[in-house]
């Protein structure tokens, strides 16, 4: 179980950094949505599953312009909020539409 919960670990640290270098946001430029904003419209869009989920990552995507936030319960559960830059929620969860 450790060298399971070890390996995704690993993998979840190595696919971010890949990510925020290919898709990363441009520290010159100054998000239309602030982050605690943000955060707060992801929060309200997990509704009570925030009670079970916490937040891992969040990172500011220039293309698109949107805020990604992920959320994991402690099966390893992965729930996905994009909120964009005029506060509209793209998705939550593995692509199901909001």
């Amino acid at each position: 179980m450790k060298h399971t919960t070890i390996i995704i670990a690993v993998l979840t640290i190595a696919s971010s950094v890949v990510f925020a270098h290919l898709l990363g946001a441009d520290p010159k430029v100054d998000p239309t949505i602030s982050l605690p904003d943000a955060y707060r419209q992801a929060m309200n869009t997990l509704g009570s599953a925030t009670n079970g989920f916490h937040c891992s990552n969040a990172h500011f995507i220039t293309e698109g312009e949107f805020w990604s936030f992920s959320f994991y319960n402690t099966n390893g559960t992965l729930k996905t909020v994009e909120v964009s830059t005029n506060g509209v929620h793209a998705f939550i969860g593995p692509r199901v539409v909001d």
